[in-house]
């Protein structure tokens, strides 16, 4: 037989071998086609085999879609691309005044926020700054401050969420944006007393922090019996008359609601003057928050704490397994203020944009508009994904950056997904999840160990949530078994 006759069917049988290991994929995405909810709703797709950098599959890949939060691997990336992993955010507290001998410091505590998501967190130790603070001052021979506490959140602009955040998403934790200083992810705690009556009307126990100027107008009731949290919290920065509706889970005696933090450089300076007073260190004075402009500081200054927060790596790990929308829109403030100079979401997004052109993606009508995704501005395609996902894994921090991402049936968004399927614990991808939005970006090996790139984006989706959810479940599985 001669040469070219072997050549030739070898690539024939190549290529029949390849449809039928591709024919799963093709048949869960006839099914999203001819699915009948998809009808008012749009979806796109695109599969890529990074080894051979062939496109398996695609549909509308170049279509625009909302991406909810796999927005999060272009901030988290670009947050490594512009600082590296090894990055640590930077707190520096410092004292006006002199102590007299039985340490009372005569003046005030200062606090200048370096953009640390960190702080606050049961994540990351909620009361690890306060320890090092606390450390510091008895080392400075401080036992009380006969002054005010000042937190300075100068390191960023004084634009707290972004423009295009929906309405009634700005007085809800995720929705709470970035400042230069940051407690607990920017929260405030609400918690309520809850009747066992179906119906019948909550009350607010308490809130933390503690603004002597919050006023809330508690709309709750009670729902019922086994329902959750069905509240919506209502109020933008700066404002501390809010509005809180909805229905709390029953018969509870202290049952805890988290909303954004009207004022997070305040909020933070009285966090800090609780937890310092629960240590016996009190303060006479008040609590200021500061965003911008000069900083009214004496000469007599003392700085008395470098603080550092852990590695970038670790932040991004826990910013893109537990999808938390605070710290994605820190990582883009402070890649901006190291890229442009300017801590703001404009300069942040200014170095995305510069990663994805290093990434050769097609930034053709893109529309970017945050770091977490949370605004329904946003607009990308699943092939500016997918090539995104495959030129990605030639940068020397890409370890880092897969290792970010959740595990099939393990961490999590995806912990409670492909359990028992043939991808457990093997792919990884983001998800993106909003009322109309699904979204799933990400890797999974093939049974070659070719590594295969993909993003599915559903919007406007008509049918049951869960149904949808398997059925990119499956679309996924698929992957793994095409070539």
């Amino acid at each position: 037989m001669r040469k070219s006759t072997i050549i030739f069917l070898l690539f024939v049988s190549s290529f029949f071998l390849s449809i039928a290991q591709n024919v799963q994929l093709k048949q869960s995405i006839s099914d999203l086609k001819s699915d009948p909810y998809m009808k008012q709703g749009r979806w796109g797709c695109v599969v890529v085999n990074c080894t051979s950098g062939n496109t398996v599959e695609e549909f509308n890949a170049d279509s625009l879609f909302i991406p909810a939060s796999i927005m999060k691997l272009w901030s988290t990336s670009t947050a490594l691309d512009v600082l590296s992993d090894t990055f640590r955010f930077t707190t520096s507290v410092f004292v006006t005044g002199e102590v007299d001998e039985q340490g009372i410091l005569h003046g005030d505590l200062w606090i200048r926020g370096g953009g640390d998501p960190t702080i606050g967190s049961d994540f990351f130790g909620a009361e690890r700054f306060i320890d090092s603070l606390y450390q510091a001052l008895m080392k400075n021979g401080i036992s009380s401050i006969d002054g005010n506490i000042y937190g300075l959140a100068t390191y960023f602009d004084s634009l707290i969420i972004p423009d295009t955040y929906p309405d009634d998403d700005y007085g809800n934790y995720y929705g709470a944006g970035t400042s230069g200083l940051i407690w607990d992810g920017n929260r405030m705690s609400l918690v309520f007393k809850t009747p066992s009556v179906f119906g019948a009307s909550t009350t607010l126990l308490s809130f933390f922090p503690q603004f002597e100027q919050f006023e809330l107008n508690n709309e709750t009731t009670s729902g019922r019996s086994g329902t959750g949290d069905n509240s919506i919290v209502y109020g933008k920065p700066f404002e501390f008359q809010r509005r809180i509706d909805g229905t709390l889970p029953p018969a509870k005696t202290d049952f805890k609601v988290y909303g954004s933090s009207p004022d997070p450089a305040l909020g933070f300076a009285i966090a800090i003057r609780y937890f310092l007073e629960k240590r016996g260190i009190f303060t006479s004075g008040n609590c200021f928050g500061k965003y911008y402009g000069n900083i009214p500081v004496s000469n007599s200054q003392k700085p008395i704490l470098v603080y550092r927060s852990v590695q970038l790596s670790e932040i991004v790990k826990f910013t893109n397994t537990n999808s938390h929308n605070v710290t994605a829109e820190t990582l883009l403030k402070t890649a901006g203020l190291h890229f442009a100079g300017e801590g703001s979401y404009t300069a942040g997004l200014h170095a995305i944009f510069s990663l994805l052109e290093k990434l050769n993606v097609d930034r053709t009508n893109l529309v970017l508009n945050d770091g977490s995704g949370l605004s329904k501005a946003d607009q990308i395609s699943p092939r500016s994904m997918g090539t995104f996902l495959e030129e990605v894994r030639q940068q020397l921090w890409f370890e880092t950056f897969l290792n970010s991402l959740p595990i099939a049936g393990k961490t999590g968004t995806l912990s409670n997904m492909f359990r028992g399927t043939s991808v457990e614990g093997k792919l990884r991808a983001k998800s993106g999840y909003m009322k109309t939005v699904r979204a799933y970006a990400g890797y999974v090996d093939n049974a070659k160990g070719d590594a295969m790139a993909f993003c599915v984006i559903v919007n406007n989706y008509s049918g049951n949530a869960f149904a949808l959810k398997k059925k990119l479940e499956n679309f996924m599985i698929a992957v793994s078994q095409s070539e």
